[in-house]
């Protein structure tokens, strides 16, 4: 019978959960022969234990079992974070339409009763299956697509704050008579950051992904001083606010380096963010910039709390809180490094 359907082009995880070892091997055989993988449990209990190690795709579930009865164990599927999307398919030899809508009430997807028949039961596991993976790949979807504007809206304050920075010094000047001395430097940082705020936004929303985006960079020869130079611009004031000392060291006039001027540019500002914002009022922070064989190296020291050991594999995942917190009440999205560690690698 099981000769009538071709194996499926889409293996899947499948758990089969049932208290008897002959039902288990049927099972068992049919999907693997089938071309999916199998995990056995011979109990509910047994089933939790799984869980904790492996994520499958579908789960097929007995429903008469001694101890915790299949109904038990999908209520508390779905009562847990971890397992409440995994679909559920009650595999049984109750027949009666109440054990249908029982299980349907208690989050299952599909019933078939047993003696099944071999291909009726792959073509429900393979619908079932495909489902999940559809549900998945629009989760991610969405997930990439909220990931762009997070990043959008991160990287836009950098440029967006030099602009409010010129835009201030020009303003409070207004009633002096004369043009403010800086007048050219602080319109060039007004042109320059908005040149870039456009740029953040093109690069980023024009892709579907950040992988895509990244895919897509150019690389060229870019000088690391020059970027270091013109990301420092548009942090003037706020080294100022906290009467943060800037000591920038670069023994050579280039410090040529391959990369993409504007995400070179954008790691910077978030790194330079980064330090000032945790650094207490009347600090230092350090920036060295030099060759590196080819190519070159960028270093940042501050005088900030550090970070503990046990939170150093959390320190470039988006959205991170570590239990250092800024020094001057800035905010912080947990974003800043996550985005420079995606961008770099």
């Amino acid at each position: 019978m099981i000769d009538r359907l071709p194996p499926t082009d889409s293996p899947s995880l499948i758990l089969v959960v049932d208290d008897e070892p002959k039902n288990i091997q049927v099972v068992g055989s049919l999907l693997l022969r089938h071309g999916h993988e199998v995990i056995a449990a011979h109990s509910g209990q047994d089933a939790l234990e799984k869980l904790k190690s492996a994520q499958p795709d579908l789960i097929l579930l007995d429903v008469m079992m001694p101890g915790m009865t299949g109904f038990e164990l999908c209520r508390l599927l779905k009562e847990d974070a971890a397992t409440r999307d995994i679909p559920v398919m009650f595999l049984s030899a109750a027949a009666d339409k109440s054990f249908v809508i029982e299980a349907l009430q208690h989050g299952g997807v599909d019933y078939l009763t047993k003696p099944f028949h071999g291909p009726e039961l792959l073509s429900r596991v393979d619908l079932h299956s495909n489902l999940q993976r559809t549900r998945r790949r629009l989760a991610e979807l969405i997930e990439e697509k909220n990931r762009l504007l997070e990043i959008v809206a991160h990287d836009l304050k950098n440029p967006l704050n030099g602009i409010q920075f010129a835009a201030i010094m020009l303003t409070e000047h207004k009633d002096a008579g004369t043009p403010h001395p800086k007048q050219g430097i602080l319109l060039e940082s007004i042109t320059d950051s908005t040149r870039r705020a456009f740029e953040i936004i093109s690069n980023l929303l024009e892709t579907p992904a950040l992988e895509e985006a990244k895919s897509r960079l150019r690389q060229e020869p870019v000088c690391l001083r020059e970027s270091t130079t013109r990301a420092l611009k548009n942090f003037e004031q706020h080294l100022r606010s906290k009467d943060i000392r800037l000591d920038f060291h670069s023994p050579h006039d280039e410090v040529v380096v391959w990369g993409e001027n504007n995400t070179l540019l954008c790691c910077l500002e978030n790194l330079i963010s980064n330090a000032i914002k945790f650094s207490p009022a009347g600090a230092s922070v350090v920036i060295q910039v030099q060759p590196d064989g080819r190519s070159g190296k960028f270093r940042i020291e501050d005088q900030g709390p550090g970070i503990r050991p046990e939170e150093v594999d959390k320190l470039f995942r988006k959205f991170t809180r570590l239990s250092a917190r800024p020094t001057g009440g800035e905010a912080s999205t947990g974003l800043g490094l996550h985005i420079v560690h995606e961008l770099i690698n």
